[in-house]
């Protein structure tokens, strides 16, 4: 078939690097940042568990810094000043003891963090009194909050800057940031998501974050990140209904008996309309409750006051997250279309034949009325629906599996390095317009053999090869009404192995593999917030398929359709090839 001729081009498989499997547990606490937030593609060799449970945020962890003492070395001082900086809970005052009085107080700890791996050598230089420190990298949180792990055997090289203070040395010039230990990096920060709308205000789209401090600025931090925006990968593909320029109005969001009392500027508030307040309430609840479990109401205030929310009678819809899909899959049975309701297959009633056209990679749409797949050789795809002749929809060379939006549009991704993404959408009467052609320029020499459409329509999981190597990205799609215009700059999966086919598991989580005909296979589930997960391995996966959540992942052979049960996989259906859940 299509998809197993394109797969079987890229057999090589890279060995799994030794990613510090102790940061992953980092999650084990929430602990958040007064100001710094990231959205963090984050993999390495996964191990076999449950995925982590959600985490309540009642910790408090203090860990203890000591001050300089007399007559230290230049080398003492840095030293010091590098073990100081987990003091997140009061602002760095014992770092700050090391620097001299200027760069006490001009030096931002929150700009960036390092995270270290072994130990760190200090080492004068040949200009006086500078010295450079040199330390393996894991990891790096910028101003922003973003996280990006360091690719394998990274390191970094920072320079500071002495000078004697009432005859004790101090640094006069440091980078700004801190650089931690992966131990005590994974004690002060963890993970938390912030729901943005996707642009119809109809679906939460998470938005990942890696917080550090006290668990008292929980909900202040939360806030105060919202209010910011979306993560980079995100702008442009989401939306928030907070205004823009919107502020707390203090640096503090009290909880009272499970109401967040957030005080908003004035003006901005009182300028948004009811309908728009609601939708604000929406958006900041859920993030609440997906993180914390003491909130259950939010207040606005302006000026302390209250403000109108409106009746009960006219709220708006709850955000919908994690769009649940139908349990219903599409699958290919003696080449022809069939349902797959979990236990036995069914033609579609009024589906034409599509044998004649060597149908591979089958697509159903979230309706349940519209399907696609690819025929021959994966250079077209075809729009099939009841009682209609199947219709020719895209072509393009090596194209991806075709994927539905939520919104009905479908797309596939040109696996020829063009950096081509092509989407096409029925019009009212239900007659296929012509397609829209994006061109990407993170994708031009990229071989894409996965291009997935969020559940939420928002974002697309791309997987891509080139010059032996594999990427796995999530990209936010840009819009201008219904119509796609541009994809994201992409955020990173680090990952291992050889992934050349993968698929949306929940709002931050998919499942990848690299199928074989006869080798085992092991499908890797990576996670925005949480460490991996991966799966018992079985021999011969050539497709995969998921509803909503991990345990609802299905493997399938040339022959045998397989659940995960627990901890193995069990055959659920034969004569059943590639089927699939919307999307």
């Amino acid at each position: 078939m299509g998809i197993t001729a394109r797969t079987a081009q890229h057999p090589a498989a890279h060995t799994r690097r030794n990613w510090p499997v102790a940061l992953w547990a980092m999650a084990v606490v929430v602990l958040l940042a007064v100001s710094g937030c990231a959205t963090i593609p984050m993999q390495g060799p996964v191990g076999k568990s449950d995925p982590l449970a959600p985490r309540s945020n009642s910790v408090n962890v203090s860990l203890q810094q000591f001050s300089p003492v007399d007559g230290a070395s230049p080398e003492s001082i840095i030293r010091g000043f590098i073990d100081s900086g987990t003091g997140v809970s009061d602002d760095f005052q014992v770092a700050r003891q090391y620097l001299t009085p200027a760069l006490a107080q001009s030096w931002a700890p929150d700009k960036r963090t390092l995270v270290y791996t072994n130990t760190f050598a200090v080492a004068a230089t040949y200009e006086q009194d500078t010295f450079e420190l040199k330390f393996d990298v894991v990891s790096a949180v910028d101003a922003t909050g973003v996280l990006t792990p360091a690719k394998p055997d990274s390191s970094e090289l920072l320079r500071m800057k002495m000078v004697q203070v009432d005859g004790q040395w101090r640094i006069s010039e440091a980078p700004d940031g801190v650089i931690l230990t992966e131990a005590n990096f994974q004690t002060l920060f963890a993970p938390v998501s912030l729901y943005f709308y996707d642009p119809s205000f109809t679906f939460g789209v998470p938005d990942v974050r890696w917080l550090a401090g006290r668990s008292s600025r929980t909900a202040t931090s939360i806030v105060k990140a919202m209010l910011n925006g979306p993560a980079p990968y995100l702008q442009g593909a989401v939306v928030s209904a907070f205004p823009n320029g919107i502020a707390l109005e203090r640096d503090s969001v009290p909880v009272i008996n499970g109401q967040a009392r957030v005080g908003l500027t004035a003006g901005p508030l009182l300028e948004t309309s009811i309908e728009q307040r609601q939708q604000m309430n929406a958006q900041l609840l859920t993030t609440f409750q997906k993180s914390l479990n003491t909130i259950t109401e939010v207040a606005f205030l302006a000026d302390d006051r209250s403000v109108d929310m409106g009746s009960t009678d006219n709220e708006v819809s709850r955000m919908i997250v994690d769009n649940p899909v139908r349990p219903t899959q599409v699958a290919l049975s003696k080449n022809e279309l069939v349902t797959f309701d979990g236990v036995k297959s069914a033609r579609i009633p009024g589906m034409a034949s599509v044998a004649g056209l060597d149908p591979s990679a089958p697509a159903i749409s979230y309706s349940g009325k519209d399907f696609a797949f690819l025929a021959g050789v994966g250079n077209q795809i075809y729009w099939a629906t009841p009682n209609e002749p199947p219709v020719l929809a895209l072509s393009g060379v090596g194209l991806t599996p075709p994927s539905f939006a939520p919104n009905g549009w479908l797309f596939s991704a040109a696996g020829d390095g063009s950096g081509l993404v092509l989407a096409i959408n029925p019009d009212d009467n239900g007659k296929l317009g012509a397609p829209v052609l994006l061109r990407v320029p993170w994708l031009v020499g990229q071989e894409v053999s996965t291009f997935r459409v969020s559940r939420d329509g928002t974002r697309a999981l791309v997987i891509s090869q080139s010059n032996g190597i594999s990427k796995v990205n999530m990209t936010g799609i840009f819009k201008s009404g219904e119509v796609p215009k541009e994809l994201t700059t992409p955020i990173n999966f680090l990952h291992s192995g050889m992934p050349t086919l993968g698929v949306w598991v929940g709002g931050a989580s998919v499942a990848v593999m690299a199928p074989s005909d006869t080798d085992p296979v092991v499908i890797d589930i990576l996670d925005l917030a949480a460490r991996p997960l991966a799966l018992d391995e079985l021999k011969g996966v050539q497709w995969i398929s998921a509803g909503s959540g991990v345990r609802n992942i299905h493997a399938q052979t040339a022959t045998e359709f397989f659940t995960n049960v627990g901890s193995y996989w069990e055959v659920a259906a034969k004569e059943l090839q590639q089927a699939s859940f919307a999307g």
